[in-house]
């Protein structure tokens, strides 16, 4: 049986104060790791959205991914990821994983203090509902939970993130500390 392809994007930066983060996409078939895409993004910016599509675009890999996983909607701060706009572009489902449920009161209570937080709450907004699936919440942009509950299983090996989020969070942090941190 063919295994299926994903790629999982993570960032890494120290603080609020660096300029740009690094942004991982971890490519596995199954299990295994297959490759890494690699780029940069703004802290606090609103330039996720189209690196992630552009990177997936024009990845080798395109044609053959089953699911972008994010490991969270956020990334570099406040930097938000349309998962619709995602979908839209690449044709590919987008999933949002998070180990624990976010405090979606807090978040829009600090983007409101941003100069664009209005913009980046209805992204959030738009991503839809969270749902419980397996240990995980989850938003979800192009397929079903069902399919969802399927990506999940066909990529966790080890650890409590699919192997794509787990190793993109591992070379990220690497990047940026010099070594690996804690998944």
């Amino acid at each position: 049986m063919k295994e299926w392809r994903f790629i999982g994007f993570d960032d890494g930066f120290k603080d609020f104060k660096d300029l740009e983060a690094v942004l991982i996409g971890c490519v596995t078939a199954g299990t295994r790791v297959e490759g890494f895409l690699f780029s940069k993004i703004t802290v606090d910016g609103t330039d996720v959205t189209s690196k992630i599509c552009s990177m997936v675009l024009n990845s080798k890999f395109k044609e053959q991914l089953k699911c972008i996983f994010l490991s969270g909607i956020t990334f570099a701060g406040f930097n938000t990821a349309d998962i619709i706009k995602i979908f839209d572009e690449t044709s590919i489902p987008a999933v949002v994983v998070m180990k624990k449920s976010p405090d979606i009161e807090s978040i829009q209570n600090a983007l409101k203090k941003l100069d664009n937080g209005e913009r980046k709450i209805e992204v959030i907004r738009k991503a839809g509902p969270i749902y419980k699936i397996l240990n995980f919440n989850v938003q979800i942009a192009g397929c079903s939970i069902s399919n969802v509950e399927t990506f999940i299983k066909s990529s966790t090996l080890r650890g409590p993130l699919p192997e794509p989020l787990r190793v993109a969070h591992l070379v990220a942090s690497s990047l940026v500390y010099g070594e690996s941190k804690k998944e």
